[in-house]
């Protein structure tokens, strides 16, 4: 099975008066237009898309570019991946291939692709960071931004004492390994996107929060022993020590520095 650096790519560019041929992507592409305008045409029409604009070409979709000067963020997601959360979202194991509306413009899809994006390109991420954040994503846009007709998004519940058995797990988990959604949600026979989904009703938190915090707290004792901080990141199970730091002062609202002086 591929890894989420495998299936996921980004790219921050930037295009002065370039013409395009026709041509097309195996995976998913999202962009988002940032300055400038891009004169486009896929199978059916042609756009000028312009600041804002949220820009979707689908696999095979033919699509070429005329005389444009624009720059944009771009997410390339893999099929195999957007298939495997459709088919979990919906509980349908025929739902695959989805075609996206070519323009998406609302401000919570392009809130939720900026989120995907900055962590992507930050390399500050963990897997669950960036599972959690594009199964919100293509949640988001299968219900509304969608023009086929597939079966809505499946009403799974569970009891609190799953969610309970899942803490647990995460628990005792070993720090310095990372764990996935996949993990855990395999521990208490849930899905992915329920376990999200039910995790945040009953702990008010998703699965990533708790699991930063968990590595925040821990962070916070082990930096009382005056731990190198960089030790202490390792330690903790953060990628580097800056994502540490950043991490411990979106919680504690300061810096690890600070700790030992307050």
């Amino acid at each position: 099975m591929k890894s989420i650096e495998q299936q996921v790519s980004f790219i921050n560019n930037k295009f002065k008066n370039i013409t395009l041929n026709k041509h097309f992507h195996e995976e998913y592409s999202f962009s988002l237009i940032y300055k400038g305008e891009h004169i486009y045409e896929n199978e059916k029409d042609k756009f000028n898309l312009g600041l804002g604009t949220l820009q979707v070409v689908n696999p095979y979709e033919l699509h070429s570019t005329k005389n444009s000067s624009w720059s944009y963020l771009n997410v390339m997601i893999d099929r195999e991946l957007i298939n495997d959360i459709s088919k979990d979202l919906t509980q349908n194991n025929l739902v695959k291939n989805i075609l996206f509306n070519p323009i998406i413009t609302d401000i919570k899809a392009v809130k939720l692709f900026n989120l995907i994006f900055n962590l992507i390109s930050n390399k500050n991420y963990n897997n669950i960071d960036i599972e959690t954040y594009i199964i919100q994503f293509i949640e988001y846009i299968l219900k509304y931004h969608t023009n086929d007709k597939i079966p809505s998004i499946a009403n799974i519940t569970c009891s609190k004492n799953t969610i309970n058995k899942a803490i647990e797990f995460i628990n005792d988990y070993d720090k310095k390994v990372e764990i996935s959604l996949s993990d855990i949600a395999l521990e208490v026979g849930i899905t992915k996107y329920h376990l999200i989904k039910e995790f945040k009703k009953h702990i008010g938190i998703t699965p990533n929060q708790y699991i930063q915090i968990k590595k925040v707290n821990l962070s916070k004792d082990l930096i009382k022993k005056n731990i190198p901080l960089s030790h202490v990141a390792f330690e903790s199970g953060f990628t580097d020590q800056s994502y540490m730091i950043k991490v411990f002062k979106r919680y504690y609202g300061y810096t690890p520095s600070k700790l030992n002086s307050l």
